[in-house]
């Protein structure tokens, strides 16, 4: 009977003390359904062949092939394939280790999910001295983020069949070859289940990857002619660069087409002091969005409430003279309401709910937020929000343990915890200060929920996304300066505490992709 698992090791010169390790590590697994199918690359140190030899004779579930020649990872790793017989291929590098759990806990996942196809697993890093460090806790399965870096890596174990039908390891992708394999096996599956466990220690030694994303330049290169392959198949016209120094790359889509969006902007014309000078707030953000955006198919839809100053009223029709609706709103304040009444009146397929305590930064805000909607289940977008003063006001929603926003108060440079504020990724929800929302999905969940009046609302409206099978999106492609309370002062009402706890409280126990 053939084995569950077999685990995959191409073999080159690794340090004795670490492949040592390695092995011990195999040894330890709780589940012993496994074979271990070894190819040394032509290692030039002698002991390597005699310990192989070694660990073949005392143990018939280890296979071992020598090559007669020196082939490189891609070539050691496809003669490894080609004589696993288990249904799943456990990828194991030979100076790294496998938690004792691993394989069971693998093997669980797979009986509770039949049909998977892939799993992956949290991990970190080990020291040449054994001490654990970097511990990387990942998102569930983030399409959106793994084009940006291969967050899924280690331990990734996939279906026999799926990797033979993706053609296995390609020439040519020498450091990335597991992240061009990846790309390859999740067109094909969708299937994809994610262990929130650390099973799986990557050793630092030095010209690891593990030491730094930047000893491995060749790699990178090569991940990023894997990305632009990937997206070339899936048809998606997309710029691929080089994100934040040979660590995350950056994918740009261009528009296919220039659907009309409407901004929906709810105010009282509040007044306030900005960069230093005393600004009537909804007038600036709409001046900045004729001034800055460089997108031109969009309408300005303010909602005003009753008693808004008619200068502010007249201020607002100079600025956009071709583009604007006002709408009056005379009930007590609601800031769902207020919105809902916005996207009543609206007619576009997309439409962005905006504060008007906001001013655009990047001139093509809109075309790449809408360069992400392109993607059918893509219902929610949001932008990098900056306070005055340049620091995070949102990056995306995290929701453990409670709302917040993500990176708050962190410096706008900042590459975020695992420079996560330099690339585009599913998140738990975006904050409804600028939102680009999907119309369809928008009045398929009922739009923001009005017992919301002023907080929470879009971390309800998120989650009910959520719960429909959308994904929502963050990117730090599209920028604009967030001045904060501004128009009103924060306010928590303790009944909208109650509210989104008793509604939502199961969520907030884990935000499944903002896990740091």
């Amino acid at each position: 009977m053939s084995p569950r698992f077999s685990i995959v090791t191409p073999v080159y010169d690794p340090p004795q003390y670490a492949f040592e390790k390695c092995i011990e590590s195999v040894y330890a697994q709780q589940c012993d359904d496994w074979e271990w199918c070894l190819v040394d690359d032509k290692s030039t140190d002698e002991w390597i062949r005699t310990r192989l030899i070694e660990l073949q004779m005392h143990d018939q579930r280890i296979k071992v092939y020598y090559r007669s020649e020196n082939g490189g990872i891609v070539a050691a790793s496809n003669d490894a394939l080609s004589f696993v017989s288990g249904e799943f291929v456990v990828f194991l590098d030979n100076d790294d280790e496998l938690h004792p759990d691993a394989l069971s806990d693998v093997s669980e996942t797979i009986d509770n999910h039949p049909l998977v196809d892939f799993i992956y697993t949290d991990e970190d890093k080990i020291t040449p001295e054994g001490e654990h460090y970097d511990e990387f806790k990942k998102p569930k399965w983030s399409p959106e983020r793994f084009l940006a870096e291969n967050y899924c890596s280690h331990l990734s174990v996939i279906r026999t069949s799926v990797i033979n039908a993706a053609g296995r390891f390609r020439e040519g992708f020498d450091g990335s070859q597991d992240f061009d394999l990846l790309l390859r096996v999740v067109e094909r599956t969708s299937r994809i289940t994610h262990v929130p466990k650390v099973l799986y220690h990557w050793r630092a030694i030095p010209g690891s990857a593990a030491v730094a994303r930047t000893e491995k330049p060749h790699a990178f290169i090569a991940a990023m002619r894997a990305v632009s392959e990937h997206l070339e198949r899936r048809n998606i016209d997309a710029v691929v660069e080089n994100g934040s120094r040979n660590s995350v790359i950056q994918v740009t889509r261009r528009l296919k087409d220039h659907p009309k969006v409407s901004i929906i902007i709810p105010t009282r014309g509040t007044r306030r002091s900005v960069f230093g000078v005393d600004t009537c707030l909804v007038v600036n953000a709409v001046e900045s969005i004729e001034r800055k955006s460089s997108y031109s198919n969009y309408e300005i839809i303010v909602v005003v409430d009753k008693g808004t100053p008619d200068e502010v009223i007249s201020r607002l029709r100079s600025a956009s003279p071709n583009r604007l609706k006002i709408i009056d709103y005379d009930r007590p304040f609601n800031f769902s309401e207020k919105c809902n009444i916005g996207v009543v009146n609206s007619d576009a397929p997309f439409f962005v709910l905006l504060n008007d305590d906001t001013e655009i930064i990047t001139p093509n805000w809109l075309e790449m937020m809408l360069g992400q909607m392109q993607e059918p289940d893509v219902a929610m977008v949001g932008p990098l929000l900056l306070l005055e003063d340049g620091r995070v006001q949102s990056a995306g929603h995290s929701v453990t343990p409670v709302p917040d926003h993500f990176c708050r108060g962190t410096s706008g440079r900042s590459i975020g915890p695992f420079f996560m504020l330099k690339f585009a990724r599913e998140c738990s929800g975006v904050t409804g200060a600028c939102a680009l929302i999907r119309r369809s999905a928008y009045f398929e969940v009922g739009g923001l929920s009005e017992i919301f009046p002023l907080a929470f609302n879009d971390v309800d409206l998120a989650f009910k996304l959520l719960d429909r099978g959308y994904r929502i999106i963050w990117t730090p492609l599209a920028q604009l300066f967030h001045f904060e309370t501004a128009s009103r002062p924060i306010a928590v009402e303790p009944r909208e505490v109650d509210l989104i706890m008793n509604r939502w409280g199961s969520r907030f126990k884990n935000d499944e992709y903002c896990r740091i």
